[in-house]
Formats: C-alpha cells, structure tokens, sequence
C-alpha cells in the first residue's frame, strides 16, 4: 500500500480530487488531499501566503505517513518541488500532473510567462496581493472538456490565488531529489505541452504519460488520471518497471 498526498494548484482546493481519491481508495492506497494555506477551507489571509508555508504544509502533511508519493497539479507541481527540496526523505516520489517543475532560483510565474498560451491569455484579475480568473473564462480555461456540471460546481469553488507563492525562488534541494514522473494533458490550455515538456525534459524522469484532456484531468479524466498516478507510483518505487504507456503521445 502506498500513501499518496494530493496537492491542488492555483486557485484550487483538496475538493478538487474528490473523484481521484475513492478511486485510489479503491486500488488498496491511502490518498490524502490537503488545503494549502488560503484555499479551499483554510483561512489563512493571502498576505501571510508564502511558498515556505505551503511547503510546511505539505511536509507536515507527509511526516510520519510512510511511503509517500506527493502529486501537484499545475501549482501543486512547484509546491511538492520546494516541499521535497526542503526535506526529502520524507517522499519516496514525486508526480507532476501537467505541473510546474522548477528548478533552483526560479519562480512559477516567471515559467508561466515563458508560456506562449500564458502570455495570450487575457483572464487574470489582480487584486493587491492576489489573482482571479475573469469568471466567464473560467470553465474555457481550467475546465474545457470537463462535464459541464462538474466545471460549474468547481468554478463556484475557486478562492483568490495568492501572490507571494508564485514569485518567490524554489530554494535549493537539502539532499537527493526523490524519483520523479510527469502526466502530460495534451489539450491543456493552461499551461502549454509546449511548457509543460520544457519543463520536464530538464529532468530525469523515471515515468512520463500523456492524458488526452484538458487542464483538469482529475474531472475531465478520473479513472485515467487514477491508473497513471497508479502506475507510476509503482515504478518510482520500484515495485513494477514503466512499461504501460509512451513518454509522449502525439
């Protein structure tokens, strides 16, 4: 049995793996989705929102759960990156799913803006110190091949993005980075398959697959997300060699 620890992106919340979680559950693993600090049903106003507190979260999330595999989704990705940097014997793997995966000095936001999809879209509000999605873009840009009535529920669910997080420098890694695997989604218009493979080609990855979806594969792709966070865990723990699907799919 494997523990995987589920980490939300942007603007998101631990409601957002409902359908991925009993779906592990099934499988004979622990899933855990967690509240970063200022989303979902955590409080913590956005000026006290760092990256440092959501890698706190995460790690202290992990501790003393075993054999985790953390997942980040989208902003979740930059999120396990400094949590694993800041102590990573506590993950005995990482999976990126159409994540950011930085290196050392850089920020998420200034990957974003590499982006040629980032650069065109004309859907951030800024607030101060945080970021919405204009609400009639919403389902177009995190959503687009989700059931309608899934994208709606998870649309009246989004919180202010905070600031701090997404341009503060990944810290350097305090000992050998854990395993890592990527899930490409190919009609993601988020952030690009262009970015996502940059991103990810700079790595050693033990395991790379493509979901034929979009930006949210854990509505759009449930039981397809499940089997290859599934498979992957396996491989980066050794338990099974990556056999079960092409690192890219066309």
């Amino acid at each position: 049995m494997l523990t995987f620890l589920l980490v939300h992106g942007s603007s998101h919340g631990a409601w957002c793996w409902e359908k991925i979680v009993p779906r592990l559950e099934a499988l004979g693993h622990r899933a855990l989705a967690l509240d970063l600090p200022g989303h979902g049903a955590d409080e913590t106003p956005w000026w006290r929102v760092t990256l440092g507190a959501y890698s706190r979260t995460v790690r202290d999330a992990a501790r003393g759960q075993g054999s985790v595999i953390a997942v980040g989704h989208s902003m979740g990705g930059g999120v396990i990156t400094q949590a694993a940097n800041d102590e990573p014997d506590l993950f005995a793997g990482l999976i990126y799913v159409t994540g950011f995966v930085p290196i050392p000095g850089e920020t998420m936001l200034g990957l974003a803006r590499r982006d040629a999809v980032w650069r065109g879209l004309s859907v951030p509000r800024y607030h101060g110190g945080t970021i919405t999605i204009r609400p009639e873009r919403v389902a177009e840009i995190f959503y687009s091949a989700c059931d309608p009535v899934d994208a709606e529920a998870a649309a009246a669910r989004l919180t202010p993005q905070p600031m701090f997080p997404l341009v503060q420098r990944i810290a350097k890694p305090q000992g050998p980075t854990p395993p890592m695997a990527y899930v490409e989604c190919l009609e993601d218009r988020t952030l690009s398959l262009d970015l996502q493979r940059y991103m990810h080609t700079r790595f050693t990855m033990s395991a790379v697959s493509a979901l034929d979806c979009d930006h949210s594969p854990f509505y759009s792709a449930p039981a397809d997300l499940t089997r290859h966070l599934a498979a992957h865990a396996l491989t980066l723990t050794g338990q099974r060699p990556q056999k079960s699907v092409p690192r890219h799919v066309a």
